[in-house]
């Protein structure tokens, strides 16, 4: 009987164990996701130049599918009359049922991105 209960504590143990390796894992892959949104629009900002540069707002990305109740949107701010601060923020659903959030800002100039 103590044998018996024993294997099912570590048996339970284990379980728990992988639950919680399996959560930290696919959050960690959420935010790379977030990270490779983010990254992928200030790319496509930059390319556009600093005249193409609008107010901000919510965008779309494939890969906004993948995030649990995804989304992103950018912010642009005239710091002076050369040059724009551009922030791109994606935010999800994270695995213990909070809004987790990540955040990639750049400058723009009129003579190119910095």
């Amino acid at each position: 009987m103590l044998v018996a209960l024993l294997i099912m504590s570590v048996t339970a143990l284990f379980t728990t164990f992988v639950a919680g390796t399996i959560k930290v894992t696919r959050d960690a892959a959420y935010e790379n996701a977030a990270f490779r949104i983010a990254d992928s629009k200030l790319d496509e900002l930059r390319a556009d130049g600093y005249t193409a540069l609008l107010a901000g707002g919510s965008f779309s990305n494939q890969e906004l599918a993948n995030l649990p109740q995804g989304q992103a949107s950018t912010s642009v701010t005239n710091l002076n009359v050369k040059t724009k601060q551009v922030a791109v923020g994606v935010s999800w659903l994270g695995g213990n049922g909070s809004t987790r959030y990540v955040s990639l800002t750049t400058l723009i100039t009129q003579s190119g991105g910095l």
